[in-house]
């Protein structure tokens, strides 16, 4: 059972939970083919025709210019291949010369008039570029004026993961995605070798070599593997009993294979608050898979994941997980992966880990913290928590526990497994440059993050430890508060 999650109860043969399979056939209310299962999804031309449709828009409207590297590189090359970018700019004018009525008529017919639309002038490696760039943090759909219902229905994430699946489709899945997919078989492995994996890990020519053959970045900090997974350690655990309020943890890939600490913590805070918790057996959520374009091998976790964690929600059981792309794909994508009304009911169910615990804080289930055990935090915001509209509740949780926190709102630039890639880790760390100059200003004694692999981004850039919020809860009631020193700090100290 190393690795995987045992389930508390297991049901009966007879009972166990199996899916219907649902297709749909009118798909008239989806005219642009965004839908997973509509044919017109699938179609080359079709999606060639849309990149073009919502590039218009988006090269109309320009509000998200900073938010990530493809609008900059989209927003870029259209202007370089504009045929009136030099009349707009006045290029064709001698500087600083006041231009006379009968000179600009005849400057008016020496200018050439094109009505050719410079979207359409976008190479097919432009749009390859613009899709590569785009890392799912999905900041400009709450920030777009034409997502759906507008009749222009813009979704550009969804477009770009779209373009992505269909290249996939034609050209098959990269021997890298399928590595960083595959995220339930690395880390069974991993972390029986742990001391050998983390060692390997910080070898310079094992790093070369990962480099060469999966194009992971050779400088890029990477997780850490544990010597015990959270599975472990839940399976051998002894339940508390005299829980009231039922709850299920979804501990998510990266806590069980990487950092327990993080649901172990959470356990405990619950079980603090009055919770009954469970465990349900689960894998990885199918976002790793989702992003490299495998609709399919995300359909089938996501399926599996369902079935298992239908019985807690029908037991009246919220599913409550600490990681923010997981609680989104969770919540947001599971009723399309499986549409089913079993589908929904588990997607329903999900809630952000720090959102509920605040719940129980507010409700006055949880004591407060002794007065300074928090200490001054700088609080990163994920992405993927901001785009779930639920406001700040890691940030909340953190004040209500007498923390001082300063909020850092800023993408670190990391976004799942794209900063790891060796051509994208340059662009990944310079996207991070205004959040970790924001962590540094606020001078804090602790770091902390939703998103684990933003506090490692963090970590990189501004050798601090970052901290998921429950730990840092957890910590002060234990009387023993996290700290995030630079590291040249801590060897001076050491």
């Amino acid at each position: 059972m190393h690795g995987t999650f045992p389930a508390a109860d297991p049901p009966s043969e007879g009972a166990a939970v199996k899916l219907p399979v649902v297709s749909q056939q009118d798909w008239s209310a989806d005219s642009h083919g965004m839908s997973y299962d509509n044919p017109q999804f699938w179609d080359a031309e079709h999606l060639e025709s849309e990149l073009h449709r919502v590039f218009e828009i988006c090269n109309g409207c320009r509000l998200c210019f900073n938010l990530c590297p493809s609008f900059d590189v989209l927003f870029r090359r259209v202007d370089a291949l504009d045929p009136h970018r030099e009349e707009a700019e006045g290029k064709h004018l001698e500087e600083g010369k006041i231009v006379e009525e009968h000179e600009a008529a005849e400057l008016l017919g020496r200018v050439t008039v094109s009505t050719e639309n410079p979207v359409s002038l976008l190479q097919d490696e432009d749009k390859e570029r613009v899709v590569g760039l785009c890392y799912e943090c999905k900041l400009c759909y709450p920030k777009c004026p034409y997502v759906p219902p507008h009749e222009f229905a813009v979704d550009f994430p969804k477009l770009m993961l779209r373009a992505k699946m269909i290249g996939a489709k034609e050209d098959g899945i990269a021997l890298r995605e399928r590595f960083l997919g595959a995220t339930d078989l690395v880390g069974g492995v991993m972390t029986k070798i742990a001391p050998l994996a983390n060692a390997a890990a910080h070898n310079a020519f094992n790093r070369m070599l990962m480099e060469k053959t999966l194009g992971i970045a050779k400088h890029r900090q990477l997780p850490e593997f544990a010597g015990e997974t959270f599975a472990t350690w839940w399976e051998r655990r002894a339940p508390a009993a005299g829980g009231k309020t039922p709850v299920a943890l979804f501990a998510t890939c990266y806590v069980n294979f990487n950092d327990p600490a993080i649901g172990k913590a959470a356990v405990e805070v619950l079980e603090k608050a009055g919770c009954d918790v469970a465990c349900p057996e689960h894998i990885c959520c199918g976002m790793p898979k989702l992003d490299a374009g495998d609709l399919e091998g995300a359909r089938n976790l996501a399926r599996r994941n369902v079935e298992r964690l239908l019985p807690a929600v029908r037991e009246g059981r919220k599913i409550v997980s600490p990681g923010p792309s997981c609680t989104l794909l969770l919540r947001t994508e599971y009723p399309e992966l499986v549409p089913t009304q079993e589908g929904r009911e588990v997607a329903g169910a999900v809630m952000d880990l720090s959102d509920f615990v605040l719940q129980q804080a507010r409700a006055k289930k949880l004591p407060k913290p002794e007065p300074g055990a928090v200490g001054k935090v700088a609080y990163h915001v994920a992405c993927h928590n901001r785009v779930q509209n639920f406001g700040y509740r890691g940030r909340d949780l953190l004040k209500w526990a007498g923390g001082e926190v300063t909020l850092v709102d800023r993408c670190c630039g990391m976004d799942g497994t794209w900063g790891m890639k060796s051509e994208f880790f340059a662009e990944s760390l310079k996207v991070a440059e205004p959040a970790a100059r924001k962590v540094e200003a606020a001078e804090p004694e602790v770091v902390s993050s939703d998103c684990p692999l933003a506090g490692l981004q963090l970590r990189q850039k501004t050798g601090r430890p970052s901290y998921h919020p429950i730990r840092i809860l957890h910590a002060a009631y234990q009387g023993e508060p996290l700290r995030s020193p630079r590291a040249e700090d801590q060897e001076t100290t050491e």
